[in-house]
Formats: structure tokens, sequence, C-alpha cells
């Protein structure tokens, strides 16, 4: 199903109302950090609402600066590209915030 432009700024601005250091559930994403929030939307520069690969590889950036695992260990092995073919599970190149909380929570449920 796609989300029109409508609909990804709502769920933009709602994230964006989040208290600082609360924790929320999206939904389709379940439970996310303000870090979280923050760094989708500083990397979402169309502001559609999901993230290109361009826009995935700022987002990991983010998100490793900020001490997140998986985003550190894509970022160190510069495995972008592989990251990005396994969060964008429909194919439409383009990386929901559902799709990357199903990867990152695949991803440590694998050890990572």
């Amino acid at each position: 199903m796609r989300h029109g432009p409508a609909s990804a700024l709502l769920t933009i601005f709602l994230l964006s109302a989040l208290p600082v250091c609360a924790q929320t559930v999206v939904p389709g994403a379940g439970p996310v950090s303000r870090g979280e929030v923050d760094a989708f939307v500083r990397a979402d520069a169309d502001r559609d609402g999901f993230l290109s690969f361009a826009e995935f590889r700022v987002f990991v950036r983010l998100m490793a600066a900020s001490g997140q695992s998986t985003a550190i260990t894509i970022r160190n092995f510069g495995a972008y590209r592989l990251a990005f073919r396994r969060v964008d599970a429909n194919r439409d190149g383009r990386a929901s915030p559902g799709e990357l909380r199903r990867a990152d929570d695949g991803f440590r449920a694998e050890g990572g």
C-alpha cells in the first residue's frame, strides 16, 4: 500500500511533537525513540515520509553517530547497499519507518 504525501506529512508532524526522551508507538514501526525520529526527519530530504537510498545513507550515518549498534555495523563495513536491500522489503526503492524497524529487529535477532 502506498501512502500519499498528506499521510507522510501527518506522520512526520506527529513524530516531531514527541518529547525529547520519549518513546512512542508509530503505526507500522512500533516503539521509536526521539533520536530515531530526529534522524529520520533530518535524512528525509524530500519530506515524503520515506527514505530513498541516498537518504538512507544519511539516516544510517546519523544513527551511527548517536551510537545505534546496527547503524555502526553498517557504517563500519560500508554495507549501505546491502542494508538498504534488506530494509526495502517491498522493493519499491524506498524505506518506510516500518521496514526500517522490522529490518533492525531481524538484524538484532540474528545476533547483529
